[in-house]
């Protein structure tokens, strides 16, 4: 557990480091008592717990090692995860871990924190239960994304999961990984104990703090990863009680969502919850897709990649969808008859601008740093659709894909009709990877349903000739499809913990 303790900050160390020395009190020790004197102390100190929370690590790396993206004509050869080069060094497999789980540490210490305070009245008591709530959702929230991407198998409960941690570890801790069932029941009491507490609060809406419809989100999330659909379900349409897609397309509200303009009803009803990008906090994701700018002269390092263009572009052209002018940036370079270009990396350029920059931030790298999109209303749709199909309702999965694609097509069409289960997984599949294009959804989204649709990686061949390796396409059933490495920090610290197979 070394690596996690070495994510916190130094002022969280403090608050337990002196333990080594014989629990000898210092003067001047900044302890938990000292830390932690008012509701207000706990409330500052859990929105300070949002701060590693984000999800750029995961998104940059659906994006190289998926076939989501392409390399750019700036990107050179590209990252190992754009080669498929996975391994227990590999630095997005450990700034996911350390991140989430410095995300669940710092819960920890509010929630052992908290016991220091005895709310005054009525008033500090809803503070009081709104905070650590918070701090419940957010460490239900790390420990899904770490389950989802080293869980060894989410359909298996008793597969091996990730390390459960609710309390502040000690160096010293050797700690084994509980198994996919015993975590997503941890995952699942957190979310219990977060929506009693927010309910008690009588915490209201918000987008960029939890709330009990991010609560509800992350449980229809959490249940769909591991197939209790009839949970998901249920908490899905609990948000879609106070969210609902458009019922036609709508061009401006859905390009005013990814340029974080919340001026028009519409885009608000897009977006359950968000991390907020300020100008004292906010993650320059454009820079993952593209050096200066979201143009074509910005230096683009990763493209959006061939075959999902091409979807697109026949969408635009058959339906009228809305996404392919908003994905891509209208300065990109196509070429007409791609397979044949001499120079692709030069003379087609799929610029992503799913990401143009906030206008009302431009200080903060180049303009182009945007909210992060966590929980959209689309998801619990197609967590609805995943649902019906497991149930054998084929019908009921078309129509929910249909709402979704009323909302991004101009041209309406005739709900889908699926002749079998696989058609119906891969359509959901195919949809998912346009809608949440560029969100971090697709490495998590092969894992978990690859099986069902018999769909893994499918690159361009041009694509592939860009990256150095004799590797194009890559299984659904292949190892690294499956979970990432248990970082190598992790093995010389905790001689307890249990590496993922083929590593």
């Amino acid at each position: 557990m070394k690596k996690i303790i070495l994510t916190i900050t130094a002022a969280a160390f403090l608050l337990y480091s002196c333990e080594d020395a014989q629990d000898i009190v210092q003067p001047s020790e900044f302890n938990f008592a000292a830390a932690f004197q008012s509701v207000d102390d706990l409330k500052s100190s859990t929105i300070a717990v949002y701060g590693s929370a984000d999800n750029q690590d995961e998104i940059q790396f659906t994006s190289h090692f998926t076939d989501e993206c392409a390399l750019g004509n700036s990107a050179g050869s590209g990252t190992a995860a754009s080669r498929l080069q996975l391994n227990v060094s590999d630095p997005f497999a450990e700034g996911i871990w350390a991140a989430n789980y410095s995300t669940i540490l710092n819960a920890n210490i509010v929630l052992l924190g908290s016991n220091e305070i005895t709310p005054a009245d009525a008033a500090e008591q809803a503070l009081f239960d709104e905070s650590i709530g918070e701090a419940y959702a957010l460490r239900a929230y790390a420990h899904l994304k770490l389950l989802a991407y080293f869980g060894e198998d989410l359909s298996d409960r008793n597969s091996a999961g990730i390390i459960n941690v609710d309390f502040v570890p000690s160096i010293e801790d050797i700690l084994p990984r509980n198994t996919v069932g015993e975590t997503i029941d941890f995952i699942n009491d957190d979310i219990d104990e977060a929506e009693r507490l927010l309910t008690s609060a009588g915490t209201t809406y918000s987008p960029i703090f939890v709330s009990l419809d991010f609560v509800r989100a992350l449980r229809a999330r959490a249940n769909a990863y591991v197939g209790n659909y009839g949970v998901a379900v249920t908490a899905a349409n609990s948000v879609l009680a106070s969210f609902s897609l458009p019922a036609a397309a709508d061009s401006a509200s859905y390009g005013n969502l990814w340029e974080d303009v919340y001026t028009l009803p519409a885009t608000n009803q897009e977006v359950i919850f968000r991390f907020n990008a300020t100008e004292n906090n906010g993650s320059s994701i454009g820079q993952i897709y593209n050096t200066n700018a979201s143009t074509a002269d910005g230096a683009p390092l990763y493209e959006m990649s061939r075959n999902l263009f091409n979807q697109l572009e026949e969408n635009e052209a058959n339906f009228g969808d809305i996404r392919r002018q908003i994905y891509i940036d209208p300065t990109s370079i196509i070429s007409a008859d791609y397979p044949a270009t001499t120079d692709p990396r030069e003379e087609d350029l799929l610029v992503v601008d799913k990401y143009p920059g906030d206008a009302s931030i431009p200080s903060l790298v180049g303009g182009y740093t945007n909210d992060q999109k966590v929980f959209r209303t689309a998801e619990m749709h197609f967590i609805l659709a995943e649902a019906a199909i497991v149930n054998g309702n084929l019908l009921e999965a078309s129509a929910q894909i249909k709402t979704i694609r009323d909302a991004r097509y101009t041209i309406q069409q005739a709900a889908p009709v699926y002749a079998s289960a696989i058609d119906a997984w891969q359509d959901v599949l195919a949809e998912r990877k346009i809608e949440l294009f560029a969100e971090g959804h697709r490495y998590i989204d092969i894992k978990r349903l690859g099986g069902l649709a018999n769909v893994g990686y499918d690159r361009n061949e041009t694509d592939c000739s860009f990256v150095q390796g004799s590797e194009c396409d890559l299984s659904f059933s292949d190892f690294r499809s499956r979970a990432l490495p248990i970082p190598a920090v992790e093995f010389r610290a905790n001689a307890g913990i249990q590496q993922n197979p083929g590593y």
